[in-house]
């Protein structure tokens, strides 16, 4: 709560709001808010050592990009389709980019999945639907400025909340948080870079490429899983030579 509404919060009492800061402003507000404040609180638990690894930092980024690329793949071509190329270009289209799409799938999956996530299902050892419901309660509560209305908060808040349950599953899955920073980077990337909508809704054009991404990324980690079980049993030789 402290890095996710906090910070704002600190910004505005001295005049500022972080969207209008400077491009570089807005990457150090981020870096010392929604990435620093969890892990100097992890440093200070754990030691300095754990701190990516509790984050789930240390796990193999490949896996975590060719997940990203892959999976959204059916927005990318979808949406070139459907939608015309945005409008908007040159160094805004960067700007845009940075923060709607780098700085939020880094910073969010980095605060909400691999800090609060981790930490309360992997060290507190509370219930995994429990947790998915916090972390994806607080989330979905960070995207109601995109809402003009009480039915557009309502489908802002479903759309983000299943997207943090989704997210929550994918980390737990893999034990990467690298696979739900690049399905989250990519997912806005795409978004931002066509006319698809201005909020995280969408139209029903729009929403059945979402949904073919999101079906795919399960298609995959279930056969992750199915494998990985396969790997861990013991082979008949091996269990011939413990007994």
């Amino acid at each position: 709560m402290l890095a996710s509404y906090g910070a704002r919060y600190g910004l505005q009492l001295l005049g500022l709001v972080p969207h209008d800061l400077s491009d570089l402003n807005y990457c150090l507000y981020l870096a010392c808010s929604w990435l620093g404040i969890p892990m100097l609180t992890l440093a200070a638990w754990y030691g300095p050592g754990r701190v990516l690894r509790e984050l789930g930092w240390q796990a193999p980024v490949g896996t975590g990009l060719l997940m990203g690329l892959g999976c959204t793949l059916p927005m990318l071509l979808g949406y070139a389709v459907l939608f015309p190329l945005t409008t908007t270009a040159g160094p805004v289209l960067f700007s845009g980019l940075l923060r709607g799409a780098f700085w939020a799938g880094l910073s969010e999956e980095t605060l909400f999945r691999g800090f609060l996530f981790g930490q309360l299902y992997r060290r507190v050892k509370l219930p995994w639907l429990l947790v998915v419901l916090v972390e994806s309660g607080i989330f979905a509560t960070g995207h109601l400025y995109q809402s003009h209305d009480l039915a557009s908060a309502v489908g802002v808040l479903a759309v983000t909340f299943g997207g943090g349950v989704w997210f929550g599953w994918l980390y737990k899955s893999w034990q990467n948080l690298w696979v739900p920073i690049f399905l989250h980077m990519f997912m806005n990337g795409w978004w931002m870079l066509f006319e698809v909508d201005n909020s995280a809704v969408g139209s029903v054009g729009a929403n059945v490429f979402r949904v073919l991404t999101i079906v795919l990324s399960v298609v995959l980690t279930r056969w992750h899983l199915r494998r990985r079980a396969r790997l861990a049993e013991p082979t008949a030789g091996a269990t011939w030579a413990v007994a």
